[in-house]
């Protein structure tokens, strides 16, 4: 288990190889992401799991498999049974705009039907970082729950991607870098630029997001333990060109468990490279979706930094499966009294 706070926010992590272990008692609100991905369905073994508002996105572009026909049915199956009511929210997931505005505006509906502050489960497996972080940062940030809980399924991937010299293919052509909502900081036009990118398996797609966006200086968040053996190592390798491109000092690479939000978030913190006097800061979302969430809590924390997301021309097909390890991550918020 890994604990940090900062300013007025409190998280810890927890790992487990049964998610039934992780996921009980009754949520307000929460967001589920069907996928061919198959983690997106690994909540569904959790009997003990109960909600009155769950948000489905049902993303309108399908594999040729028929796995996400077949999870969406088996999700909305389960919700039949566990949740009071379901809400499929129906779109593109490259339509950011549209999505949110339907994302943001039934979560606010549910927040002025209850008295006190909700309880939220956000499933970050397979959900994409542009809804999932502007969620989570959307109610902490408007005083909307004293706690978020965040479930996460580790990924395998296929085998034979391994020997693949270039980026793996998780996406389909450029990245374009958007601020998440809620996440987008305070950067000034006028000081210097100061990215922090967690790099991960598409090293091109990196280094040309960096390229566009001309960053004066970068820091890099590095999975480092993997989820497997080779992983950090496969990282590195796939972004090494950028390190030296940019002369990426040791003192400015930060190592967390890939898997690891809390730990990704406090070694952040015990490592601190922001220049605020000097520099707007930005956290450029390449790697992890736990690393990524480490981002936005420390945002949250600061204040100033705008946390990135690399939206893609279109998400490309894998056939990703659990490796059967299963995060927690529990986020309060302090300012709400003990108790509520």
């Amino acid at each position: 288990m890994t604990a940090h706070k900062q300013g007025y926010l409190f998280g810890k992590s927890i790992s487990s190889k049964l998610p039934t272990t992780l996921l009980a008692g009754t949520f307000d609100l929460a967001l589920f992401s069907p996928s061919w991905d198959h983690r997106c369905e690994s909540f569904t073994a959790c009997e003990d799991l109960f909600i009155d508002t769950s948000l489905v996105l049902n993303f309108t572009l399908r594999d040729d498999f028929g796995h996400q026909l077949r999870h969406e049915r088996n999700i909305y199956d389960f919700l039949e049974r566990h949740s009071r009511t379901t809400v499929p929210i129906v779109g593109d997931a490259i339509d950011l705009q549209q999505m949110w505005k339907t994302i943001w505006g039934e979560a606010q509906k549910v927040a002025r039907q209850k008295a006190k502050g909700l309880r939220i489960l956000v499933d970050l497996s397979t959900c994409p970082r542009y809804y999932s972080l502007g969620l989570i940062a959307g109610v902490i940030k408007c005083g909307m729950t004293p706690s978020v809980t965040v479930f996460y399924a580790e990924a395998r991937y296929p085998d034979d991607l391994q020997p693949l010299p270039l980026d793996r293919p998780f996406t389909v052509g450029q990245w374009r870098a958007v601020a998440v909502p809620f996440l987008l900081g305070m950067p000034d036009p006028l000081k210097k630029k100061h990215f922090v990118v967690s790099i991960g398996f598409e090293g091109l797609k990196t280094a040309r997001v960096l390229t566009k966006e001309d960053p004066d200086r970068i820091s890099i968040l590095l999975p480092d333990p993997g989820t497997r053996p080779g992983y950090a190592e496969e990282a590195w390798n796939r972004n090494s060109e950028t390190v030296e491109q940019f002369r990426v000092p040791e003192s400015q690479i930060v190592r967390a468990a890939a898997a690891d939000a809390i730990a990704a978030w406090k070694n952040l913190n015990s490592n601190a490279s922001e220049r605020p006097a000097g520099e707007s800061s930005f956290y450029l979302c390449c790697g992890t979706k736990p690393h990524a969430l480490g981002f936005a809590l420390r945002a949250l924390s600061l204040s100033f930094p705008t946390v990135l997301y690399n939206l893609p021309e279109r998400h490309s097909f894998m056939d990703t499966y659990p490796n059967g390890v299963y995060w927690k991550y529990e986020i309060r918020d302090l300012t709400f009294p003990e108790g509520a």
